[in-house]
């Protein structure tokens, strides 16, 4: 450990949550998936347990949970077999602006990990475009040169 004579313990005390950071990024990892909005209750999303690594007898007891960063309980997780599913109706326009994801807590203990899972909400063009006017001409007129402003009526 690092420390000075003068203000030792403040490089202590700035040192320590840097290696208590490192140590818990060196132990979680990130898993990534991806669903499009509107899918439904039930669809499927991923084997989260298998990619995690954990297996499906220590779910329960090892006390698997997962929370959400505001997503609510859009998905869930079958303490059965590991998957990962829609648990509730994901509208994208709703929960997120242009990049979408779902961001997601997965703890288990006995020993205590973390996991961090990502799931990207894709779009599906629900929404049609709306123009501001229905038709609109354009006259361009040959003898004009390449580049110049059109005129329109």
């Amino acid at each position: 450990m690092v420390s000075y004579k003068s203000g030792g313990r403040e490089v202590r005390r700035l040192l320590l949550p840097l290696l208590l950071l490192a140590a818990w990024e060196a132990g979680s990892s990130q898993i990534h998936y991806s669903v499009q909005e509107e899918a439904k209750h039930g669809t499927f999303v991923g084997r989260i347990a298998q990619d995690l690594g954990l297996e499906l007898a220590e779910l329960v007891p090892r006390l698997f949970r997962m929370t959400s960063k505001g997503g609510g309980d859009l998905l869930e997780v079958n303490l059965q077999n590991g998957i990962l599913f829609v648990n509730s109706r994901i509208d994208r326009e709703e929960l997120c602006g242009l990049e979408c994801s779902i961001h997601l807590e997965v703890i288990v203990d006995r020993p205590l990990q973390v996991f961090h899972v990502e799931v990207e909400v894709k779009d599906i063009n629900d929404n049609p475009p709306v123009f501001p006017m229905a038709v609109k001409n354009l006259f361009i007129y040959e003898s004009r040169p390449p580049g110049s402003p059109s005129l329109s009526a």
